[in-house]
C-alpha cells in the first residue's frame, strides 16, 4: 500500500460524474469503467457475485481493480445495479472513495482509491469504483479452506482490525472474504467498505464488529466441516486485537 498524496479532481462524459486522483492517473477515461469489455480483454471472472462485481485490468501501467456496485437480496430483481438518488457526492462509489482516500492518509492497509463514477439517470444512479491491486494476497476464506493460519497469523488479523477500530473506522460487512492476507509476510488487509464510515461515539460497534466477523466463520465451518477454523483461532484473534503478550 502507497503512502497517499491526494490530488482530488473531477471530470465528466456525458451523464457520467467521474471523482479521481489526478496523482495516480491522468485523464481517466469512460472505458475505465466499462465492466464488460475489461472481462472480455482480460479473460479475468468477476472476483465477487451479489452486492459487488469486480475484474482485474491494467491501465496506464497500473494494477487495477474495478468494482461495479451490484444490489445484493431479493431488491436486486427488481433494481440490479441501480440506486436511488442524482447526488453523486451521496452516492456509494464517491463515499467509499472518499473513506479509502482518508484511512490512507492515516496508513491504514486498505485498497488506494483511483477514481470513482456515478451514472444518474431519473431518479437512480450506478456506481463504480476503480481502486489499485493488492499484490500477494489471499481472502481469508479462500486461504482457510486450504489450510490453516498459525496462531501469530490471527493475532495479526486481531491487531489489524485493532488499528482500524482505534482510528474509528466502521467496516460495515467484515467478514473472512473482505480480509486479504499473505501469512508469509504477516500482511492483512481490510476491503470493500461500501457503507463503511468513522464512528466517534460509542464503542458497541466494535464489538458488534467483531461478533459479525466470528460469525461469518463459523458460517463458512458449517458449510465446510473441512474449513480450518476453531474457537482457538478466534481466540488468538482476540489475544492480538486485545494487544495480549
Amino acid at each position: 500500500m502507497a503512502e497517499s498524496s491526494t490530488t482530488e479532481s473531477r471530470a465528466r462524459f456525458g451523464k457520467r460524474h467521474i471523482l479521481y486522483d489526478a496523482s495516480l492517473i491522468e485523464h481517466p477515461e469512460v472505458g475505465l469503467f466499462a465492466i464488460d469489455n475489461l472481462k472480455s480483454q482480460t479473460g479475468q471472472h468477476a472476483l465477487a457475485a451479489g452486492r459487488g462485481h469486480a475484474v482485474f485490468f491494467e491501465h496506464q501501467n497500473q494494477a487495477l481493480v474495478l468494482k461495479h456496485y451490484r444490489r445484493g437480496g431479493q431488491i436486486a430483481a427488481v433494481l440490479g445495479d441501480r440506486y436511488l438518488g442524482r447526488n453523486c457526492e451521496r452516492s456509494r462509489a464517491f463515499r467509499e472513495w472518499r473513506l479509502l482516500q482518508a484511512m490512507c492518509q492515516l496508513r491504514l492497509p486498505v485498497p488506494v482509491p483511483v477514481a470513482a463514477s456515478c451514472s444518474p439517470q431519473g431518479l437512480f444512479h450506478r456506481a463504480d469504483l476503480v481502486t489499485q491491486q493488492i499484490h500477494d494476497v489471499i481472502p481469508l476464506a479462500e486461504h482457510l479452506l486450504e489450510k490453516p493460519c498459525t496462531h501469530q497469523t490471527w493475532r495479526v488479523i486481531g491487531r489489524c482490525i485493532r488499528r482500524f477500530h482505534d482510528a474509528s473506522v466502521y467496516h460495515a460487512d467484515l467478514n473472512a472474504r473482505n480480509i486479504l492476507i499473505n501469512a508469509e509476510f504477516g500482511r492483512v488487509f481490510l476491503v470493500d467498505f461500501d457503507k463503511g464510515a468513522f464512528r466517534h461515539l460509542g464503542e458497541s460497534w466494535k464489538a458488534a464488529n467483531l461478533a459479525r466477523l466470528q460469525r461469518s466463520l463459523f458460517k463458512f465451518k458449517s458449510f465446510n466441516p473441512y474449513f480450518n477454523f476453531g474457537r482457538d483461532d478466534w481466540n488468538a484473534l482476540l489475544e492480538g486485537y486485545k494487544g495480549d503478550d
